[in-house]
């Protein structure tokens, strides 16, 4: 598998992948999106609390009919736990792989992105026309060192 960000020349980063997931690619998109930019240990933080579900996760898209949130300032958002739970054992992984290249304690998430991969279909049983999609889903995180 192929990464789609490409560090710059002469920047460490750690990067991690895991493809073949069982959840929503549109739920995985949008927590990389809040946890993007933000330094790795802040980015644990939040995913953890987003596991409990004591945190909301801002959508900035796919929010048709979505409830605000006052947490979030009365902005859209939704508390996706399973997908919150997906991203944070990538984002600690990738946190490994940087300790193992020996980088430093101080890391920030350059990239993290979730995508669709792969549609399989679904037919139902006993001659019936009925079909449904079966959709999974890629995530992946780059981290850099701090400056």
């Amino acid at each position: 598998m192929e990464y789609s960000y490409k560090p710059k020349e002469g920047v460490r980063a750690a990067r991690a992948l895991r493809h073949d997931i069982d959840a929503s690619f549109k739920d995985l998109g949008q927590v990389c999106g809040n946890i993007s930019g933000k330094e790795a240990s802040k980015a644990v933080q939040l995913l953890e609390s987003v596991k409990l579900g004591e945190v909301p996760i801002l959508y900035r898209k796919f929010n048709k009919k979505l409830g605000h949130r006052k947490e979030l300032g009365g902005r859209r958002g939704r508390y996706p736990k399973k997908s919150a739970g997906i991203v944070l054992e990538v984002l600690r992984n990738a946190m490994a792989n940087a300790k193992n290249i020996g980088m430093g304690e101080k890391l920030v998430v350059r990239h993290a992105s979730a995508n669709k991969q792969n549609i399989y279909p679904r037919m139902a049983s006993k001659g019936r026309a009925m079909r449904s999609n079966y959709e999974t889903a890629k995530v992946e995180i780059v981290l850099e060192e701090l400056k």
